[in-house]
């Protein structure tokens, strides 16, 4: 594996990190905490833009680069509608549909862009999408329990 290859791995490693995590903390009202996650999601932006130009240039499979693409939207569409304009998209299921589906493209970005690379580092990236269902299932349960109180 070359250095963006493992910038790739551990980029998504991150990436699964910082959901899971934001996920707990909203089902257990932790919001300040939260932002913090929005700073780094801003900075993820930094290396998988420093893949996709990286991946041109040495002519990696087009697969890839896609997949680097849908990842870099889905963090450019988070840091602009959570952190420039502030826009409390999650609240309307016309708005929350469609970042649903861009979040699950990116994650699923990762997971095959991770075994595209490597097939062992691929499957640890699947017990990292793995916990963030997990995360999130925690996270609806959780939210639902609070909104029948």
């Amino acid at each position: 594996m070359e250095l963006f290859d493992w910038l790739f791995i551990i980029s998504s490693m991150i990436f699964f990190s910082c959901v899971i995590c934001v996920f707990i903390l909203t089902a257990n009202d932790k919001f300040n905490e939260v932002k913090v996650f929005g700073v780094i999601f801003a900075v993820l932006m930094l290396p998988f833009g420093a893949i996709l130009i990286n991946y041109i240039v040495i002519g990696k499979p087009l697969k890839l680069i896609i997949y680097v693409i849908l990842i870099l939207f889905y963090l450019l569409v988070e840091f602009l509608l959570d952190q420039v304009f502030k826009i409390d998209f999650r609240s309307k299921l016309s708005t929350h549909v469609p970042y649903i589906i861009i979040e699950w493209a990116a994650c699923y970005s990762l997971l095959f862009g991770s075994l595209a690379i490597d097939l062992t580092w691929g499957w640890v990236i699947f017990f990292f999408l793995l916990a963030f269902i997990i995360a999130l299932v925690y996270n609806i349960v959780k939210l639902k329990k609070l909104k029948k109180e």
